[in-house]
């Protein structure tokens, strides 16, 4: 309603509450707002009324797909950060980072010297001509029959020959990676690993080995050494069989392989603590139970006293007690040393060990259960 006296705008009071919220059509909009005295220029068109709903609309999706994007983006970045977590280290791309800035106190990176034997070592034919002469020494070693009394035959004369070919290539591979990477003194030298050390450790005694051989020798005697040689080096030969170790420092995935052993002797050493423990415990219920009673056995009641009337003498029981009875006219009596020459028993705390030891491996336990 609408007072033409003061041109104010009276809402009707008899409105219905359904129709309240209904949407109006445009032009009743228009014409309300037209009996209500408005200017034109005041009164709102129905473009501008959907323009404004517009401009909310695009708002509220803009906001909605920013959360969205902001999340998607968060998502993304904690994904990454996983998988820098937990994803493998990259391998560096050169190993320049890993040499030493100096070898044997003298020679840099720049040094043409050891620049070529960086560059011979890191060769990858050369690892496998390395390899290859690893896996013929190793056959080498298996075909080499030794004789008593320094006796010798062709082949292996041969094969001691080809021993100074082996030696000369292993010495020049250490010679190499020495100049390369430094002896002892720098950082990622040479020495410093433990597979190194062990490579060089069996060319030092090699070339100690045919050097002493050598310079010993009798006159007139064979060069390769036998029983003329002046210089018996048998024992420093023996160090020959580590020579295959060096396959292990030749393939990277045995050595983790070795080291995953190695790391796990931990553990197992825990578990023979516990062995031993237990081992313990049983072996002082045998000396509480039986000690001294694995000493008497059958003896004939004429003949030799002293001789167990049985081929295979067992411990046996009084009449008056409890165990294995003798028969045949035999009678038990005591002062045999025991089975297994007296190591078999409960006496001391040591043999009572051992005995306990022999029953968990499985080795004539049955034999200690009888008796």
């Amino acid at each position: 309603m609408v007072n033409e006296n003061t041109r104010m705008y009276i809402p009707e009071e008899n409105h219905q509450g359904s129709n309240y919220g209904s949407p109006r059509p445009a032009h009743a909009n228009m014409n309300a707002n037209a009996a209500a005295g408005l200017a034109p220029e005041h009164i709102p068109t129905p473009g501008a009324a959907l323009s404004w709903q517009a401009a909310i609309d695009a708002a509220r999706q803009a906001k909605l797909m920013g959360s969205a994007g902001n999340a998607t983006i968060s998502t993304v970045s904690s994904t990454q950060r996983k998988r820098q977590q937990y994803g493998k280290p990259k391998k560096q791309g050169s190993t320049t980072a890993t040499r030493p800035p100096r070898a044997l106190l003298c020679l840099t990176l720049k040094n043409p010297i050891r620049r070529a034997c960086i560059s011979i070592v890191e060769w990858k034919p050369f690892e496998i001509i390395i390899l290859l002469t690893i896996f013929a020494n190793c056959v080498a070693l298996a075909i080499y029959i030794p004789f008593p009394e320094d006796d010798s035959n062709a082949t292996n004369s041969n094969l001691e020959r080809v021993e100074y070919l082996f030696l000369i290539i292993f010495t020049v591979e250490a010679f190499l990676k020495v100049i390369a990477y430094g002896l002892l003194f720098h950082p990622n030298a040479y020495l410093r690993n433990g597979w190194n050390l062990l490579d060089f450790i069996i060319v030092v005694v090699g070339l100690f080995s045919a050097i002493l051989e050598q310079a010993t020798k009798a006159d007139g005697a064979n060069a390769l050494g036998g029983k003329g040689a002046g210089f018996d080096v048998k024992a420093l030969r023996a160090f020959r069989v580590l020579r295959p170790l060096r396959l292990v420092s030749g393939v990277p995935s045995l050595q983790v392989v070795l080291n995953s052993i190695i790391k796990a002797m931990v553990p197992l050493l825990h578990i023979a603590l516990l062995v031993l423990f237990v081992i313990i415990i049983y072996a002082i219920i045998g000396l509480e139970l039986f000690m001294g009673k694995m000493h008497k056995t059958c003896y004939n009641q004429e003949g030799i006293a002293d001789v167990p009337a049985e081929d295979d003498p067992s411990p046996c029981a009084l009449e008056t007690g409890h165990g294995r009875q003798c028969q045949n006219g035999t009678v038990c009596k005591p002062g045999w040393d025991g089975p297994k020459h007296g190591i078999t028993n409960f006496d001391n705390f040591a043999f009572a060990m051992l005995t306990v030891f022999q029953c968990i491996t499985m080795e004539g336990w049955t034999d200690v259960l009888y008796w």
